[in-house]
């Protein structure tokens, strides 16, 4: 038996060796060799995982990858009709139409404030009520409402990282605000 130029059995890998001497027929439940060979030659060919041409970084599907592009450019395709607050994802605009339409319980007891999540209700009343805020800059002491600000103020004050990119220019950015602020008033009519 020949495989990929290798012509005796004990030279071969033990994943390529398989007893064809088995029969088998419609009845049986177990994998056909013809079968088992398709699956593995399919198994090889899968093209690599979608990668993100700013970081590199890989994900299983597309739409996710489009998602993650979003985080470097500062695309926010989904939009408010009532505040106009725009977001990166279609699911953080549905729960965020909650707070408009009254359903959610989220509701600080502190300022009335509504939000849209139990865990964002929890970083508000850490950050603007009890005095305890978990988010201190190592490097300076300062602190922030919220761990993408302390990594915001990281980048911008203490490193020199700049993951967010302009599509149009490419121009980088230490924040997504900045890049977002940039955008709209370089690269937009108006």
């Amino acid at each position: 038996m020949e495989c990929f130029g290798i012509s005796r059995t004990d030279e071969m890998p033990p994943h390529f060796i398989f007893d064809f001497s088995e029969t088998f027929d419609a009845s049986d439940n177990r994998i056909s060799p013809q079968d088992h060979l398709e699956a593995h030659d399919r198994s090889r060919s899968i093209a690599r995982p979608p990668a993100c041409n700013y970081c590199g970084k890989t994900f299983p599907s597309s739409w996710k990858l489009t998602r993650h592009i979003r985080i470097h450019t500062g695309e926010k395709p989904y939009k408010c009709t009532v505040c106009n607050r725009c977001f990166a994802v279609s699911s953080n605009l549905r729960r965020h139409m909650d707070i408009h339409t009254g359903r959610t319980s989220n509701k600080c007891t502190e300022c009335g404030k509504c939000l849209s999540q139990s865990s964002t209700l929890l970083r508000h009343v850490r950050a603007f009520h009890s005095g305890e805020n978990p988010n201190k800059c190592t490097e300076c002491g300062k602190y922030f409402a919220n761990p993408s600000s302390l990594g915001g103020h990281i980048r911008s004050v203490h490193t020199a990282e700049k993951p967010y990119k302009c599509t149009e220019c490419g121009q980088c950015f230490s924040r997504r605000d900045k890049l977002r602020d940039h955008v709209r008033r370089m690269h937009t009519d108006g």
